[in-house]
């Protein structure tokens, strides 16, 4: 998972209008009316929680065409030892989609909070090397594993974070050794996509900007990089406004460098002034998701991946992951963070609907996931 971003620009309420009521293709599963438009809906998922709640797989298994393990793929989970490698609850998972038809997308080979304690963070090239020729190796001949998330998080969150100007990365990370790391994935298994993913690039921003700066880099290098992933754990409210134009602008520089932009961790929160109902509040995350899914359609988005699929079990409303500010020093509003499109008895809310009409009003474009 990432963090949550905030992107306050100039208050427009033009771009928090409600939008019509979703009722379209409400029995029929986002798979299908993603696939009809040449797309792919899928969610986070984790494997406990697959197999001790039944409606919950069930659940997965109607709606997604592809899947993210939570942590399941992560370094720590992975290889908790140097060069001891275990791979059952990702297996697990593996299992599930090879029987239900749904692809696996891999999160991830590289993240500064995935890592065993034993490994240095920037680890050096050969605990790189290590780990992923004992985790991508593991899944060279996979039928379900697509995709690899190769890098994740590697930009920093602001400008006094960084040592590396130019392209923003986490202090002591180098662009070169997250080169080698795409090198050495390709030397293992070139037959699935690679994607570079992270959060706070949904704007013209420090951050987008030094971001694509890292894209073009390692497309400049001739390493096989397929796609950007496009975290988008996203805030809306009535007193700031979505940087559409900005984010317009990140969507076009990737396709123009012909890197796909996909959507890998969505989730929605409506930050204060919050609204007096549950009711008004779902109605502004559905128009949230729906404002923003059309923007992703219109710059050739094929694959979108919500984080989690029902709120439930949603990594927001855990103590640790909870914004502060209004939420969780105040337990009378968490009732007010439902970001997913399913609710806790596993009900389709109209965020679900309007995910569903997004689809249903996309234009078809042939698949490049494949």
């Amino acid at each position: 998972m990432g963090f949550l971003q905030k992107d306050k620009q100039k208050e427009d309420h033009s771009t928090n209008k409600v939008v019509a009521n979703y009722t379209n293709n409400a029995n029929c599963p986002l798979r299908e009316l993603a696939a009809s438009k040449g797309k792919r809906y899928g969610a986070a998922i984790s494997s406990d929680i697959l197999l001790k709640e039944k409606d919950y797989a069930n659940l997965i298994a109607r709606e997604c065409s592809i899947v993210t393990p939570n942590g399941e793929l992560k370094w720590n989970a992975t290889e908790p030892q140097p060069g001891q490698f275990t791979f059952e609850s990702a297996d697990a998972i593996a299992d599930f989609c090879q029987k239900y038809n749904i692809d696996m997308h891999g999160h991830t080979l590289f993240w500064h909070m995935g890592r065993p304690d034993w490994a240095t963070y920037p680890p050096t090239l050969k605990m790189i090397e290590q780990h992923v020729k004992g985790v991508m190796g593991h899944y060279r001949n996979s039928k379900v594993l697509k995709s690899w998330d190769i890098a994740n998080e590697i930009i920093a969150d602001n400008e006094q974070d960084t040592d590396n100007p130019t392209y923003g990365l986490r202090r002591g990370v180098k662009p070169e050794l997250i080169r080698d790391l795409f090198l050495i994935a390709a030397s293992v298994d070139n037959s699935k996509k690679f994607y570079l993913n992270d959060f706070g690039i949904e704007g013209a921003t420090w951050k987008s900007d030094r971001f694509l700066k890292m894209v073009e880099y390692l497309k400049n290098s001739g390493v096989k990089i397929d796609g950007a992933g496009i975290q988008s754990h996203l805030w809306f409210s009535t007193a700031y406004s979505f940087d559409e134009k900005g984010f317009n602008s990140v969507l076009k520089r990737l396709n123009d460098i012909e890197v796909k932009p996909i959507i890998t961790e969505l989730d929605i929160i409506i930050d204060a002034p919050l609204p007096d109902s549950i009711q008004k509040l779902d109605q502004m995350v559905a128009d949230s998701y729906k404002r923003y899914l059309d923007l992703c359609f219109a710059a050739k988005v094929d694959t979108v991946i919500t984080w989690g699929l029902t709120d439930r079990h949603t990594w927001i409303r855990h103590p640790d992951w909870m914004p502060r500010q209004p939420f969780r020093d105040n337990p009378n509003l968490w009732k007010f963070l439902r970001p997913l499109p399913f609710d806790e008895n596993l009900q389709p809310k109209s965020a679900r609907n309007a995910i569903a009409q997004a689809f249903e009003q996309a234009t078809y474009t042939p698949p490049t996931y494949k």
